[in-house]
């Protein structure tokens, strides 16, 4: 039980945002927070598989293929600042169609709705070793568009076709790295590779928003103490609550630490009463 909370605790863990935006939000009236949805369905590349073969030995090839995975974090072009939880997707392999299938769904809640705040996906390889053990290798990264203003998502219908870039996403943490982002020349596209997704406000995510910080990015398949798990997999698509019990407790007794005098007090007297024993 000891473990399980400690993991809990772990996985709980968020950086906080940078402390202009939060500002910045609060003074836009924008104090709530409000539920999204963000399904990262595909992604196409066939000049990354390519690589990816030619960067494998014969031995590789023939013990396990190469799986590839998604790292999501958000992040604040206005101050170059990761910030939240970064969530990995299930490891996909790719397909002859050079097409890996990730079909992930991801929520958050958060009150930072402004132009800066997006979500970076990278792409990292997973490749197998003989010891069994994988080396992740990044292999690009996307930029998604969170919200236009203030109050709007960037687009609440339809599926994205954002473009892939080279490199890491430690490239926006460069000093000429600014908006508009996309058209800086450090960032260079790869040819070929698009990641398909989709991002809407998620209204039913609201009765479970206060069992996790604002920012975290989760799954639906995690385990998320007072959400009831859901047969299909995914609990936050329509959350339901696990039921609330009364409980009452008698004759509580609560020490709270000594004051700060009478902790000196006490120091004083053991060192006297050591100082004669010796």
């Amino acid at each position: 039980m000891t473990d399980d909370w400690k993991g809990l605790f772990e996985r709980g863990r968020v950086i906080p945002p940078h402390s202009q935006t939060v500002r910045l939000a609060q003074d836009s009236s924008h104090t709530h927070s409000q539920g999204f949805q963000i399904i990262l369905k595909h992604l196409d590349g066939p000049h990354i598989q390519q690589e990816k073969k030619e960067g494998e030995s014969e031995g590789n090839r023939k013990r396990e293929p190469v799986k590839y995975q998604l790292s999501v974090s958000l992040f604040d072009t206005s101050h170059q600042h990761f910030f939240g939880r970064t969530l990995k997707s299930l490891p996909q392999q790719m397909s002859g169609v050079h097409r890996a299938m990730f079909n992930e769904v991801v929520y958050l809640h958060t009150s930072l709705r402004l132009p800066s705040v997006v979500a970076v996906v990278e792409l990292v390889a997973l490749q197998p070793r003989a010891d069994g053990s994988q080396h992740a290798l990044g292999c690009g990264f996307a930029i998604l568009h969170l919200f236009s203003s203030m109050t709007e998502p960037q687009a609440t219908e339809g599926d994205r076709r954002l473009s892939m870039y080279h490199g890491t996403p430690r490239t926006l943490l460069h000093p000429l790295v600014r908006d508009p982002i996309e058209q800086n020349k450090l960032l260079r596209p790869i040819d070929g590779a698009h990641l398909v997704c989709s991002f809407k406000p998620h209204p039913a995510l609201a009765p479970a928003m206060h069992l996790f910080p604002q920012n975290m990015l989760v799954s639906g398949d995690e385990n998320i103490p007072g959400v009831t798990p859901s047969p299909t997999g995914d609990s936050l698509l329509k959350p339901h609550m696990v039921k609330s019990l009364t409980c009452f407790l008698d004759r509580l007794s609560i020490s709270l630490h000594p004051s700060l005098e009478k902790f000196e007090s006490q120091l004083l007297q053991h060192v006297s009463t050591d100082c004669h024993n010796t």
